[in-house]
């Protein structure tokens, strides 16, 4: 595996996470970590190390410090499953957990008005 081999990886994950969670960031590591917790654990730890062999490769003398059957297979995991991830359908289920949370709200706050009222009265 080559330089450009390994930045054409990172930069296809990075055009992933770009397209399919809107990460934002200069560089594959922000991008991880603009995507934060909608990336699970194990992929997340399979981006982070095709980012540290990445950063490895651009100093000359670390450049031989990475595994290129482990990039590879990190390379596969990631586009397999974010590939899989529908835009739209996780920018429902957002907005449903952002609207079912503030129904509970104003139902807890309608509760404690009366509660309140109750014992006013």
């Amino acid at each position: 595996m080559y330089k450009t081999s390994l930045g054409s990886v990172t930069a296809e994950i990075e055009d992933l996470l770009v397209d399919k969670m809107s990460a934002k960031g200069r560089d594959l590591q922000q991008k991880i970590k603009s995507a934060g917790r909608r990336l699970p654990k194990h992929i997340r730890a399979q981006a982070t190390y095709l980012a540290e062999a990445e950063a490895r490769c651009n100093n000359a003398k670390r450049a031989h410090q990475y595994d290129p059957v482990r990039v590879v297979e990190a390379r596969k995991q990631c586009v397999a499953h974010l590939e899989k991830v529908d835009r739209n359908a996780a920018r429902i289920k957002r907005r449903g957990g952002w609207f079912t949370g503030l129904l509970v709200n104003l139902f807890v706050l309608t509760i404690l008005f009366f509660v309140i009222v109750s014992f006013i009265n």
